[in-house]
């Protein structure tokens, strides 16, 4: 594998550049004076049926509330690292280079300077055809990327890597090594006919069922093989998916909570409460504040819906 010159990824793959809430452009101030920059990138066209759309972001010693996520993701530390700060304040420090399951739980991390971190969500079900790997294996967990693929291949990518200092050079040598590693054959997936599904997600088992024209059992085992975890938790996020850009629009009064509940799937009130919590670490009310301050540790919240439906959102 050739190391890719800075400057030499083409121009078809050039970063998007997006304009966050306000007066941020892609760049976000912490409380310590330090920048936080995205870019997103398409992924190749053989990566596309696997794969979303390409994070790069410049962390320089600060910290993120990330909220649960369905999507299995590679992720990379081209430079820097970051700790995750547990429930009981332990700090457990990331592989340099990984496969994230499915997490079902909010995260909170913090970054070394300088970091720069790159990650990649999978598309529902690909996980499997890419690597062999079933995602309900891996759900609630991170493997190091050298024991899933040839540990030579990664050091010398990492190697590669190290020499590289212009970010778009990054992500093509990040994409050729994922050609060179996934399977990228074409092939259909349940998951994507889940979703592509998604407004009758809500429907009774037996309803849904009936409609994939399978049993129940057949059903609920289908889903988790395609999202690592089960129907209950699927709906869980797709309802957090849905409220979330209701919750976060700047013109949301503290009395419109109650109709957004009900209009996105929840019993109500209290129980979209309690789902956020469970989900973002955090009330929707109390979200809201970050959000409208502008709190860089929620930065990912401030994203343009374009850019974060790339990035993030399984479903239309």
């Amino acid at each position: 594998m050739g190391k890719i010159a800075p400057g030499s990824v083409s121009a078809d793959y050039q970063a998007t550049t997006r304009r966050l809430p306000g007066n941020y452009q892609t760049t976000i101030r912490t409380t310590l004076h330090t920048p936080i920059n995205y870019q997103v990138f398409p992924s190749l066209p053989k990566l596309s049926p696997l794969v979303m759309h390409i994070m790069t972001v410049e962390l320089d010693g600060c910290e993120a509330f990330l909220p649960a996520t369905l999507c299995p993701a590679i992720m990379l530390f081209a430079r820097g690292g970051g700790v995750v700060v547990q429930a009981d304040q332990a700090e457990l420090v990331a592989e340099r280079f990984f496969l994230r399951g499915p997490f079902m739980e909010p995260m909170h991390v913090r970054y070394k300077p300088r970091t720069l971190a790159l990650s990649v969500c999978f598309r529902p079900g690909m996980l499997q055809q890419a690597m062999g790997i079933n995602v309900a294996g891996i759900a609630g967990n991170v493997l190091p990327f050298h024991e899933l693929v040839s540990a030579k291949r990664v050091q010398a990518f990492l190697q590669a890597l190290d020499d590289i200092q212009d970010i778009s050079a990054i992500v093509a040598l990040f994409q050729e090594f994922l050609l060179e590693v996934l399977d990228h054959k074409p092939r259909s997936s349940m998951g994507a006919a889940f979703l592509a599904a998604h407004k009758k997600i809500f429907f009774p088992l037996l309803e849904l069922s009936d409609y994939f024209g399978i049993g129940q059992r057949q059903l609920e085992r289908r889903v988790r093989e395609n999202f690592g975890v089960t129907l209950r938790d699927v709906r869980r996020i797709v309802r957090f998916g849905f409220s979330l850009p209701h919750i976060i629009r700047p013109d949301v009064a503290w009395g419109d909570l109650t109709q957004i509940a009900q209009d996105t799937g929840y019993y109500d009130q209290a129980h979209m409460h309690r789902e956020y919590v469970e989900l973002a670490g955090i009330p929707p009310a109390q979200l809201r504040q970050k959000i409208s301050a502008r709190d860089p540790a929620y930065w990912i919240y401030l994203m343009p819906d374009d850019d974060f439906n790339k990035l993030f959102l399984l479903i239309d």
